[in-house]
């Protein structure tokens, strides 16, 4: 791949920029195959060719892709500080410039444009290295395991190239045999000679460079929760110069990242991927210096009598986090399938998020999309357009029209193949080694159906993810955290010298942004004005207390 094959992945830099990197760059000159970065560096350098070619090769050697002069080398690890998956090798004498890893936010902040093509590019780098199907982790396990999709959800999340192969096929036969017969499963072969058996998510992002030990030092804002909202913050905060740590259970995305495209959201007219606006996202708090922790979560969070001292959250992995503010915005989690039979099709046939991540799993089969918003509007339009010869089945028990915006209602009665089934729900899942059916239960006379189906995609409403915050922390009736005035009108406020910000909670310097936020709308832009809002809030708070 080259830069006159795709332009957007391989840019050149323009005169201009080149002269305002040179001053944070070394000159180094290599003779032609010398090794300019070995696979598996960490904290790599940014290389940008003068004269000669750097090629970009995998593992076992095979030729990916090459930058020419102006044309620059890394993808999304350059940022994330993880290890490279591929290596750099001089093709011909070559002479390159050289950044060193720490120096290249400064870079990033000091020429905006070079900023902007290095995270297009770095994402759709990264989008060509993963359809390649031959770098980084394989994952082998069967389609309806639990754990399986546990780990394949981890990886897509954290934006780790792998390849799956389902273990009741012959390549996955074959897989196992070559690897371990009969360990636990899933197998998963980190591509450096590791092999791991039904991992820990921890043991899971140590092998693929995901994990970075919790930093325990103080921190002006801690936010817990990765989704819009507390991406939004993270970029915002460190774009205006706050110390900030993002902390999630699982990896960015939140609620969001489960939708297969998001077409309302400002400035993206044809529409992105959960997982794309969050990659996006993850990349610029990363140029502006902000970091992240996953998968950790939070235990407890000790507040101190002090209003002016720092909040500690304690952390699974063993480390507390000092921050002057906290921010809550851990989103919610959806609700359970209240049918007969789902407990035992948790996550193996039965699913809370749609992505490529599960829908490959139906190719060719049809599936059932249970509930009427704006997520189980994208689910069906993105099962029906996926796979066109699969029938998909929506259920609801009002009109969509009601509860659903009318883009996507018109989207999915155009569809040829989807078929809506009002004023009905379902009561029944079953199956043997796999979900293969579900009975609906029609509301207006009893009347049960089956649909024979291999998958369920369930979007039935969702409650509030705020467990691991103090009791001091007042909700409503519904669990969601209240903020601001709605705060103050608990009497429950225990400062007398000022009143809560708009997103501050009963506790002083806990915020609360997003889904988790009583009164908030359910949307992706809406979260993430709540995340630019609450850095206003902790700006505040760190000047007045």
């Amino acid at each position: 791949m080259s830069q006159e094959a795709d332009p957007t992945a391989f840019p050149l830099l323009t005169p201009a920029e080149l002269r305002l990197l040179r001053p944070l760059a070394t000159v180094s000159v290599y003779e032609d195959g010398a090794v300019v970065f070995p696979v598996g560096t960490a904290e790599v350098d940014l290389f940008v060719v003068e004269e000669g070619e750097i090629e970009i090769r995998d593992p076992a050697g095979g030729v990916i892709a090459s930058h020419r002069p102006g044309g620059f080398s890394g993808d999304i690890d350059l940022l994330t500080g993880r290890p490279a998956l591929v290596g750099g090798y001089a093709r011909g004498p070559s002479r390159l410039l050289r950044v060193p890893h720490g120096q290249i936010r400064t870079l990033l902040n000091r020429v905006p444009s070079f900023g902007e093509k290095l995270i297009v590019a770095f994402t759709r780098r990264r989008e060509l290295l993963s359809s390649l199907g031959r770098l980084g982790i394989t994952v082998v396990g069967a389609g309806y395991c639990k754990d399986t999709n546990l780990v394949r959800e981890f990886l897509y999340k954290n934006f780790v190239p792998f390849r799956w192969l389902d273990s009741d096929t012959d390549a996955g036969r074959a897989a196992l045999a070559a690897r371990a017969p009969g360990s636990p499963r899933p197998v998963v072969d980190c591509g450096n000679g590791k092999v791991l058996f039904n991992p820990t998510l921890r043991e899971l992002a140590q092998s693929a460079g995901v994990w970075r030990a919790c930093p325990g030092e103080l921190v002006d804002l801690a936010v817990v929760g990765a989704g819009p909202a507390g991406i939004a913050a993270a970029v915002y905060a460190a774009s205006e110069g706050l110390s900030t740590l993002l902390l999630d259970r699982l990896g960015p995305g939140g609620q969001a990242g489960g939708s297969s495209k998001i077409e309302n959201f400002i400035g993206f007219p044809a529409g992105l991927s959960g997982a794309e606006l969050a990659t996006r996202g993850v990349l610029q708090m990363l140029k502006f210096g902000a970091r992240m922790a996953a998968p950790v979560a939070v235990e407890r969070v000790e507040v101190p009598a002090d209003p002016r001292a720092p909040r500690v959250l304690h952390l699974d992995c063993a480390t507390t986090v000092r921050a002057r503010v906290v921010l809550a915005a851990t989103g919610v989690g959806w609700r359970r399938l209240p049918a007969a039979g789902a407990d035992r099709f948790e996550a193996a046939g039965i699913h809370y998020l749609c992505t490529a991540v599960e829908a490959v799993l139906y190719d060719q089969c049809d599936v059932v999309v249970v509930g009427g918003g704006n997520s189980a509007g994208q689910a069906v339009v993105h099962l029906a357009e996926c796979c066109a010869t699969r029938r998909v089945h929506l259920v609801v028990r009002r009109p969509p029209a009601e509860t659903m915006s009318e883009y996507l209602v018109s989207r999915v009665r155009a569809a040829a193949n989807v078929t809506v089934h009002e004023g009905a729900e379902v009561a029944e899942v079953d199956g043997g080694h796999h979900l293969e059916g579900a009975t609906l239960r029609h509301t207006a006379d009893g009347r049960r159906e089956r649909l024979p189906c291999s998958g369920v995609f369930v979007f039935i409403g969702a409650d509030p993810a705020v467990g691991w915050l103090p009791a001091e922390v007042a909700r409503d009736e519904h669990g969601y955290v209240l903020t601001g005035s709605d705060a103050l009108r608990t009497g429950r406020w225990p400062l007398a010298g000022r009143d809560p910000c708009p997103l501050e909670t009963t506790v002083p310097g806990v915020l609360a942004a997003g889904d988790a936020r009583a009164g908030s709308t359910k949307r992706v832009g809406f979260a993430v004005g709540d995340g630019s809002l609450a850095v206003t809030c902790v700006h505040h708070l760190l000047a007045h207390g």
